[in-house]
């Protein structure tokens, strides 16, 4: 049997330009065609794209378009700015809208959000409030919010993510990805010992255990197909399988070579080599 495997947003995205306006430059029913065909049984979407989607098409046909190839799991992103005030928290309250609207009216399995990557003043204790104020507005919407550490953000690792979920927070939880767990030197141990449904999901790609060049770059350019590079990618499934998470794993390949590759070599790609990766 083979595993159930997100087609993340920028692992099918192609060729675009990281910021505001970010939108894939492939068709959106191109794009869940060729993550069905590959075998995916989901895709992601981000902000700016899923914009795009909705200027050509209501949320009955993005509905009919995933179900008619398929895809039973939908993936947003991406919350910022949510423990902010001022301008970057009116942008972030007018993102976590339409994102909650999208989750809600297309039943999403979840939402990512993150830290920001520029300073902050919001302490540890502000974020943890105003994540469970997020948490419980995704799950009214009928989703989940998967808070993600990401190395160069102010919540850079597990350990700082950890206390702004706390210890029970039903609509909201922890998005591991590997990549950020190796650069955030989380241990497999210390995912093993989390408690049961602190994970909301996790994403697999593959990388060099030493980061090359600076963080962001390294980040956004070098990952690699599963099985291409150094990580531990089976002991990060089993760990992450022994809190209890039986839900699906996100693809998240972001790589030069990555946005290279045709849709249909992407998909296919990316499906095969990390779900060679799964035990059989």
């Amino acid at each position: 049997m083979r595993p159930e495997l997100i087609g993340c947003y920028w692992t099918l995205a192609g060729h675009y330009i990281f910021g505001p306006h970010d939108e894939s430059p492939f068709d959106f029913r191109d794009r869940v065609q060729a993550a069905a065909a590959a075998g995916y049984s989901g895709i992601g979407l981000k902000t700016a794209d899923l914009r795009r989607i909705l200027a050509r098409h209501s949320y009955a046909d993005i509905a009919h378009i995933l179900a008619d190839h398929g895809l039973r799991h939908i993936e947003l992103e991406v919350v910022m700015g949510w423990f902010e005030t001022g301008p970057a928290r009116r942008d972030s309250n007018a993102e976590r809208l339409l994102l909650l609207e999208a989750a809600a009216t297309l039943n999403a399995r979840h939402v990512k959000c993150c830290g920001s990557f520029t300073p902050s003043d919001a302490t540890p204790e502000q974020m943890h409030d105003e994540f469970q104020i997020l948490a419980g507005q995704a799950a009214q919407a009928g989703t989940r919010m998967a808070l993600e550490p990401i190395i160069f953000s102010n919540i850079p690792n597990l350990a700082a993510a950890r206390p702004i979920i706390g210890p029970d927070c039903p609509g909201g939880g922890l998005m591991l990805d590997i990549w950020h767990v190796n650069r955030g030197a989380a241990t497999l141990d210390e995912i093993r010992a989390l408690p049961p449904g602190a994970i909301t999901c996790a994403e697999l790609d593959d990388g060099t255990l030493i980061p090359v060049g600076d963080e962001i770059s390294d980040t956004l350019n070098r990952r690699r197909l599963c099985g291409e590079g150094e990580f531990d990618i089976a002991g990060f499934i089993a760990a992450v399988r022994a809190t209890g998470y039986d839900g699906p794993f996100g693809v998240e390949i972001i790589s030069d070579a990555q946005r290279e590759r045709s849709l249909h070599e992407a998909a296919t790609l990316s499906y095969n080599t990390t779900a060679a990766a799964f035990p059989r």
